[in-house]
């Protein structure tokens, strides 16, 4: 597929995908949706990618939503078919095995705001603002908005959904929405540092890590925790775990490998 609306860019095991619809502030449309839902498909079966990287070609948003003229005259079953599209492309940042990174610097609204949810990690300056303003067009908010009270609790959720005004970085990170906050001048190198240590990591335990907490998510307890045993189970078969647990043992750093799939 060739990307109009995005751009990507393998380095050092990370792949850097840049929303790249900078005069809309990165505005989601149905092919932009699409061209992201794409790339990370292609990057889950690159075996070249560890880390996923989403971050902004615009200097003032990550993404300012959705793209208003795009959607505003669609009539209700096309809406519907968006929030379809909407969810398709978020559920596979969730589910697909590599971890993935926000690097937020700017606006981060409505469905990019959700955009992000999706993601393993928020990373944002300490000038980015977060916010559901949906509700001042008069629409709800939907889709992986649903994260929001497993994230920031159910009074953070009523506070972003009813009123739809905006916290700011400082307020994000207080509530458990972001994981980091660091001035845009430091953003860069945090946001490539922590790649880089996911990026090291066994490949194996990390892809196995995020469907398990997938389904600590999604399904009832016990199934979720006998997910998780079966998974550990497996992480036997794997060199990292055999070289991981004898430098514990022998008591030295553990050697990297590039075997990361279980044998």
């Amino acid at each position: 597929m060739a990307y109009e609306h995005i751009k990507i860019e393998i380095d050092n095991l990370v792949l850097r995908l840049t929303l790249n619809r900078a005069d809309v502030l990165n505005a989601l449309n149905g092919d932009m949706l699409r061209e992201i839902e794409h790339a990370v498909e292609a990057a889950e079966e690159d075996d070249s990618v560890r880390v996923i990287l989403i971050d902004s070609a615009s200097d003032r948003a990550f993404s300012a939503g959705i793209d208003v003229a795009y959607v505003k005259d669609m009539d209700a079953f096309g809406a519907r078919s968006m929030g379809q599209l909407l969810h398709k492309t978020f559920l596979k940042l969730r589910t697909n095995s590599k971890p993935v990174v926000t690097k937020i610097d700017g606006l981060c609204l409505g469905a990019g705001l959700e955009l992000a949810l999706s993601c393993d990690f928020m990373i944002a300056s300490d000038r980015s603002r977060f916010g559901l303003p949906n509700i001042h067009r008069g629409i709800p908010a939907i889709v992986e908005a649903a994260l929001l009270p497993i994230t920031v609790g159910i009074q953070g959720t009523r506070e972003l959904c009813y009123l739809g005004e905006f916290w700011d970085a400082a307020k994000a990170e207080r509530r458990g929405l972001v994981q980091q906050v660091h001035t845009a001048d430091d953003l860069g190198p945090a946001v490539d540092e922590l790649c880089q240590i996911l990026a090291s990591k066994s490949q194996f335990a990390l892809e196995s890590q995020k469907e398990i907490i997938h389904k600590w998510l999604t399904t009832d307890l016990e199934t979720a925790i006998d997910f998780s045993i079966s998974a550990v189970g497996y992480s036997w078969l794997t060199r990292e775990q055999q070289e991981g647990m004898d430098a514990f043992v022998e008591k030295r750093p553990a050697q990297p490998s590039a075997q990361s799939k279980a044998e």
